[in-house]
């Protein structure tokens, strides 16, 4: 668990075919960020190396929910 801007966050490590994991298109991804849950959700099979990106990238979400940035 971590905190940004006040708001605690998990990471949670998941099946590849999580239900979180799954877009609207269908197709499947290897992280995510739900603003509602606080949850980060990362692909449990992911080698080390790409796990590290893809959280790294997942956090810049959280970053930017919490702090209630649009692009």
């Amino acid at each position: 668990m971590f905190n940004i801007n006040g708001e605690r966050w998990e990471i949670l490590l998941v099946s590849p075919f999580h239900p979180f994991l799954q877009r609207f298109d269908g197709t499947w991804s290897v992280g995510a960020c739900d603003d509602s849950t606080k949850t980060i959700y990362i692909n449990e099979e992911l080698p080390q190396e790409k796990l590290k990106k893809v959280l790294c990238h997942e956090i810049t979400h959280a970053a930017m929910f919490s702090y209630n940035v649009e692009l």
